[in-house]
């Protein structure tokens, strides 16, 4: 027998073989070299790579599909967008049937949109091999790129297209692409092939802005995709009122529009006068002139007073967690002195909720105790009741004296109590007798309010307060949240990427806010998936928001 003939009938029993176990269950098979798109994953991930163990494609597709979208207005807590980014981010083996699937892998990257913004999502997506050859992550891909001012990486996935390269958004971009190379003859003939399949007048505006080098017309619609801001930053000159993104356009790229505008030039050599004028300005021109004294390097304390004003400004609130997590971080070089601790309050919770527990620590103590009193220098003596004066010796001139300090008035009881809970939530110090006398102090003066975080902190170790129960038991029954029951079932199952992502769905659901039942358990569940240091930051965000 010939050796073709041998491979022929060789190949047709493979074949008939591949027929049968294909008619049996699906068997997954794996190219080693071929790196998934869900495998990629960030610095700052909360998962291993065993995420999606115990979870199957259209569970995984099912559980993403329940958190915010990249189109909607995003989540109403940074903690709990922050929490969901770190999940995100977390690249790993995909779930049993997922691997290679574009949709599944567009999903996560929609969902990571809407948690962490442009920059991240955009650096995810750099990282991941073969975005050009899946239209949906190439489409991404290309809009973060011009959002984030890296059209160039957009120009080179547009080129490298393999799939859907006459859309029109495609089109646009290639003709786009070519008026910044300076081809404006291509461009002007590719734009004319996408206005035919789809006109869109902003971006035939702005094409046509840049290739005659004029100004966009004041009456051209704003920007509401990512390539349309990159060409209305392409034609902004400086000094010029910043361009708009339309106020329809999703959250994200509305984020972006508000980073990209531009600030009045910075008066920081002069931190004093800026701070005095801020006295007289209001909303966001206030915001920023109190940033820059902030920023400045020349005289901290001052910069301390303008953060405790800032934090002031916001009311609490989701506002006053903004702050405190983008300037929370200028505290450690803030002295603490009279005038700071003026809203020390304020700055301790923002020490919290950047995790510098050590020093809200410092700023309690300085809460209770007063400033430290001034040291005398050579030839001065302390003088006043307060200051210990002791006599000259004998013979000895009277030394100078300073002048006696103003007494000092702790905040109130309930305050007190209140930032003490909170930075035993961020210690994870739920144990012990001074604990339980603090979160009974709390728990009495808050009453009601605090009930669904009095709960999840049971669940997570502290011990239930009197009154807790009788007080449950009167609430009126809320609606529970979706995806509660299939939660608990995730986490008995120890899947733990999918225990956790809904956990984070059922906190970010409005339902969940009446709920105190569905908020402690999805708390909770984040604990059991593994991320306590996120379920306890969950809970330490709604303390400091019943804290102001």
């Amino acid at each position: 027998m010939s050796s073709w003939k041998t491979i022929s009938r060789a190949s047709l029993l493979a074949a008939l073989l591949g027929g049968t176990a294909l008619a049996q269950d699906p068997i997954e098979v794996e190219r080693l070299d071929v790196l998934d798109p869900l495998e990629v994953g960030l610095p700052g991930a909360a998962m291993s790579n065993r995420l999606w163990a115990g979870t199957d494609r259209a569970m995984a597709q099912a559980v993403l599909s329940r958190l915010p979208a990249a189109e909607g207005e995003g989540y109403s807590s940074e903690t709990l967008a922050e929490i969901a980014r770190s999940v995100l981010v977390s690249g790993g083996r995909p779930p049993a049937g997922g691997r290679g699937d574009a949709a599944l892998a567009a999903l996560r990257i929609d969902r990571l949109l809407a948690a962490a913004g442009a920059d991240d999502t955009f650096d995810l997506l750099e990282r991941t091999p073969g975005v050009n050859r899946t239209p949906a992550l190439a489409r991404w891909h290309a809009e973060l790129a011009f959002a984030t001012g890296n059209a160039d990486r957009a120009c080179r996935t547009a080129d490298a297209m393999t799939q859907g390269r006459e859309d029109a958004y495609w089109l646009r971009v290639r003709a786009y692409c070519l008026a910044l190379d300076g081809r404006d003859g291509a461009a002007e003939l590719t734009a004319e092939l996408a206005r035919s399949q789809e006109p869109d007048a902003g971006f035939e505006a702005r094409l046509f802005a840049i290739m005659l080098d004029t100004p966009l017309d004041a009456d051209a619609p704003a920007a509401d995709t990512g390539l349309e801001w990159a060409m209305s930053r392409a034609l902004h000159a400086p000094g010029e009122p910043a361009p708009a993104v339309d106020e329809t356009a999703p959250a994200w790229l509305r984020e972006v529009g508000h980073h990209g505008m531009e600030r009045r030039s910075s008066s920081s050599e002069d931190p004093m006068a800026l701070f005095v004028a801020a006295g007289s300005m209001d909303g966001m021109e206030r915001h920023h002139a109190l940033e820059e004294v902030i920023a400045q390097g020349y005289d901290r304390e001052l910069a301390g007073q303008a953060l405790g004003l800032m934090l002031a400004d916001t009311g609490g609130g989701a506002r006053f967690v903004h702050v405190a997590r983008h300037h929370g971080r200028e505290i450690e070089t803030v002295p603490i002195t009279r005038v700071t601790l003026e809203h020390g309050y304020e700055i301790a919770l923002a020490a919290l909720l950047v995790g510098e527990t050590g020093l809200a620590h410092e700023w309690r103590d300085a809460l209770v105790n007063g400033p430290a009193r001034p040291q005398p220098a050579p030839g001065l003596a302390p003088a006043g009741p307060d200051m210990d004066g002791k006599p000259s010796a004998a013979g000895e001139p009277a030394p100078m004296s300073l002048p006696p300090q103003p007494e000092w008035t702790p905040p109130s009881p309930r305050r007190m109590v209140a930032l003490d809970m909170a930075i035993a939530i961020a210690g994870d110090d739920l144990r012990g007798g001074t604990y339980e006398a603090v979160q009974a102090a709390w728990f009495e003066s808050h009453g009601p309010a605090v009930a669904a975080d009095m709960l999840a902190l049971t669940r997570l170790g502290a011990p239930t307060p009197e009154g807790l129960r009788p007080m449950l038991l009167a609430q009126e029954a809320a609606a529970a949240p979706a995806g509660l029951a299939a939660m608990d079932a995730a986490v008995r199952a120890d899947a733990r990427g999918e225990a956790a992502l809904l956990a984070i769905s059922v906190l970010a659901d409005p339902a969940a806010a009446g709920n105190a039942d569905a908020t402690a358990r999805a708390i909770a569940a984040l604990d059991a998936a593994g991320l306590r240091r996120a379920a306890l930051s969950v809970l330490l965000e709604r303390v400091v928001r019943s804290a102001l």
